[in-house]
């Protein structure tokens, strides 16, 4: 699906020493201090306006650094990604719409998974946009912003492809508030 310039540039294989040191030194004080409390609040208030509009469950994972034992086996961002959508159950919605919204913040990575339900009727080109956008606010630096302008354009994605049910309460089946790891 989505790839960042990152994982273009760079084909990761185990070993690889100065990735393994990047993580290493990226500490959750840093993820942070980029998405502070207030930050986290309003990601998750946006997630839970946005999910009373559409049948799709939304999950933000922002992660300051993988596993060293995954970095040093050359675990790819994509790969922890695909990973917590299962463990997280992203991927078992009753559906089969739920999206998740990765940040490595070591790797400088985002990554967009959706489940079937709702990729089959979104086309790849728009979920590599929504990342395009997210990395470029983050390379000005607007990390909360981006992230919030993100979900704005999930929000309008879902709700095109998905629109909730008239009358019917949302499922809410996982939580709002982003995951800090």
């Amino acid at each position: 699906m989505a790839m960042t310039h990152d994982d273009i540039e760079m084909q990761l294989k185990p070993h690889d020493v100065s990735r393994w040191l990047r993580h290493f030194g990226t500490w959750r004080a840093h993820a942070r201090w980029l998405f502070p409390e207030k930050a986290l609040n309003a990601l998750e208030a946006s997630i839970r306006d946005s999910e009373t509009e559409h049948r799709c469950e939304i999950r933000l994972v922002i992660e300051a650094a993988m596993p060293l034992a995954a970095v040093w086996r050359g675990q790819t961002c994509r790969q922890r990604a695909v990973h917590l959508f299962r463990h997280l159950g992203v991927a078992h919605t009753s559906e089969r719409t739920g999206i998740l919204l990765y940040i490595n913040i070591a790797d400088h990575d985002i990554e967009l998974i959706a489940d079937k339900g709702v990729d089959a009727l979104v086309s790849t080109r728009t979920w590599d946009t929504v990342v395009a956008q997210m990395s470029a606010g983050f390379r000005d630096e607007r990390y909360v912003q981006s992230v919030l302008d993100a979900l704005d354009t999930l929000r309008g994605i879902a709700r095109e492809s998905l629109p909730a049910h008239a009358g019917a309460a949302p499922d809410n089946a996982l939580t709002d508030r982003p995951l800090m790891m």
